[in-house]
């Protein structure tokens, strides 16, 4: 409890836009997010939330600790992710119209009409992201069971997220509330359950072999400049991702992971539920970078096959040995970008490691060229068909 409670009490808040966030080690990853932290929050959460429940929340927020969760508790789970223009066009008919959003889309991703999902969120401010949710949730025909959300953020005791939304009619349960108020945050109400037993790691066992099977086959969608999208379940939630699918890629990738590592890190588009994840399997500390400022206003340039903007870096300090992971490598941009990122912040790369790459676009290939960095990789696929085509499986050779 003790952990978890620090994590947010007299931390430092930064004004941006008229509102204040919370320098935390959960939510910022700074200075950065021990796996025993996670732990402990996923474990509150888990007390509440059924494993048979389908879980939502917004990537760039909760992303790690819905996939802490989804390992942990075996919940599946589904992702909001903002979307550039061009993309959220051509994610229409598979995904249903998504919701204005950080000058972008929200998109749901998983998220099918019938379906009963609990949300979770990392911090409630003025309520945006938590609208746009129940909003997106709605129209897709799915049902809202329960709204959870990491910290509630207070201004001089007023709680504006919670009176903005209050005309939707959900409850929303926070376990804890923050005044951010001043420079200095402060926990005036913890909702913790009284009675809590942390969650050990899953037995794993890859007979299944879901990883492949889950490549294997899937729709293609032709992009505006020709290059093609897999939607598939790891990194798009098509139709969902399943905790056993996370839970044996999360081992796969670890065990490539060499000994001199003391931190995980990895682009929270797209990766932060493996992110989690992989914090919990292998005890090790995560930072990562995100397309907007955080802490640390210091960003790198990067350029990926549908969108190209900067990288700004979370929880990644001077002198950390870096595993650095990724979902899918395509052409490569944005893992040289973070390279790059991670190579100003003074940390070093000591291993780096995709679950896919993608054989035609020669990704890894370019990695090296222009890093001087090796990527393993677990599975090469063929986009070059009509479908998607498993050519090799590190694990199966």
């Amino acid at each position: 409890m003790y952990k978890f409670i620090q994590a947010f009490d007299y931390q430092k808040t930064i004004g941006i836009n008229g509102r204040k966030r919370i320098v935390s080690p959960l939510t910022e990853l700074t200075p950065q997010a021990e796996p025993a932290l996670l732990r402990e929050c996923t474990s509150y959460l888990a007390k509440y939330i059924k494993p048979s429940h389908k879980i939502l929340t917004e990537e760039h927020g909760a992303g790690h600790i819905a996939g802490a969760l989804s390992y942990l508790n075996g919940n599946d789970l589904a992702i909001a992710r903002w979307t550039p223009d061009g993309l959220a066009k051509s994610l229409e008919q598979y995904f249903s119209k998504g919701a204005m959003y950080r000058g972008g889309n929200l998109i749901l991703h998983g998220v099918q009409p019938g379906d009963t999902v609990d949300i979770i969120d990392d911090v409630m401010d003025k309520g945006e992201t938590l609208e746009t949710l129940i909003s997106l949730v709605e129209s897709h025909g799915a049902i809202i069971s329960d709204i959870y959300v990491i910290v509630e953020k207070t201004y001089n005791g007023r709680s504006i997220g919670r009176e903005n939304l209050k005309s939707r009619g959900h409850k929303i349960n926070s376990l804890l509330e923050v005044e951010v108020s001043g420079e200095i945050s402060h926990v005036t109400q913890a909702n913790l359950p009284r009675t809590i037993r942390y969650l050990d790691n899953p037995q794993i066992e890859w007979s299944d072999n879901l990883l492949a099977r889950s490549y294997e086959n899937q729709e293609l969608i032709e992009l505006e400049n020709h290059m093609r999208f897999m939607l598939v379940p790891l990194s798009e939630h098509y139709p969902l991702t399943s905790a056993p699918l996370l839970r044996e890629t999360v081992d796969k990738l670890s065990s490539l992971m060499p000994e001199n590592v003391d931190k995980i890190v990895a682009e929270f588009d797209r990766c932060a539920h493996i992110l989690g994840a992989i914090s919990l399997h292998t005890k090790l500390p995560i930072g990562g970078a995100k397309w907007f400022p955080g802490p640390i206003n210091l960003g790198s340039d990067f350029k990926m096959e549908y969108y190209e903007g900067r990288l700004f870096p979370y929880g990644i300090n001077s002198g950390d040995k870096c595993y650095l992971i990724d979902d899918t490598v395509s052409s490569g941009g944005t893992m040289v970008g973070f390279i790059n990122l991670i190579t100003k912040m003074g940390a070093k790369i000591v291993g780096a490691a995709a679950a896919v790459e993608k054989e035609e676009y020669k990704g890894i290939q370019r990695i090296k060229k222009e890093t001087g960095i090796e990527v393993d990789r677990i599975l090469g696929i063929s986009i070059a068909g009509q479908k998607t085509k498993v050519i090799s499986d590190r694990f199966r050779e």
